[in-house]
């Protein structure tokens, strides 16, 4: 029964993860104009985006940094979810306003949508991302993670009366619903039109429909081709 829930955790997980996660990294205005092979998305903006909250300081941010690519790319996901106590750090940097802050903007920069696509349309990246879904190992260290003391420690924030204090300013900090109020402004969209009208974009889109339809048919191959 265990074993059961935490295969369909899991299984929701990788599904909303992947609506997040992708391997290429750039910032908003390259991704808008530069060609679609060219975007890559390396968080140019996201130090901007962490200042536009509260009280926030560069070694703050550089804390965060490394944890970023784990939201672009489905792979170092994957291998975060298969490590719990890795995993319950990420969760523990992610339980920020500060961090949800700067995934949001980044997630809505047109540049990103190429680096989704671009992992999810890679068939060896995805047979890898499956296979450690599927390693019997993954399950067996969350069924011992209750007995990891490192699954408990980034817990400990709750504790902190400064956890809450983040949260009370990022409630009262226009900057932080500025990824919905910009949709108001027309200007936002100008960017995010010609992505849409860029013919690679298009070229992109189906190639991805068609993957997701291979991993999804029964039978289909989990495994890489051979070179």
């Amino acid at each position: 029964m265990i074993t059961k829930r935490l295969i369909g955790v899991f299984a929701a997980g990788l599904l909303a993860l992947t609506a997040i996660g992708s391997q290429t990294l750039a910032s908003e205005q390259a991704g808008a104009n530069a060609p679609a092979d060219s975007a890559e998305h390396k968080f140019e903006l996201a130090k901007q985006y962490y200042g536009q909250c509260t009280n926030t300081e560069d070694s703050q941010f550089d804390g965060i940094r490394p944890h970023l690519q784990a939201f672009t790319d489905m792979e170092v996901m994957a291998e975060t979810m298969a490590d719990p106590a890795r995993f319950a750090q990420l969760m523990a940097v992610v339980n920020d306003p500060r961090t949800m802050h700067v995934m949001t903007k980044c997630a809505t920069e047109p540049a990103m949508w190429d680096t989704w696509m671009a992992g999810m349309t890679d068939f060896n990246k995805m047979s890898r991302t499956m296979g450690h879904f599927m390693n019997p190992n993954m399950y067996f260290n969350w069924m011992m993670a209750p007995m990891n003391p490192a699954m408990y420690q980034p817990m400990m924030q709750m504790g902190n009366p400064e956890y809450y204090n983040r949260w009370m300013s990022a409630m009262m900090n226009p900057a932080f619903y500025e990824p919905v109020t910009s949709l108001a402004d027309p200007d936002w969209y100008t960017p995010r039109v010609n992505w849409m009208m860029n013919p690679q974009s298009m070229f992109d889109m189906m190639n991805m429909e068609n993957q997701m339809a291979m991993q999804a048919a029964p039978g289909a191959a989990v495994t890489a081709p051979a070179e």
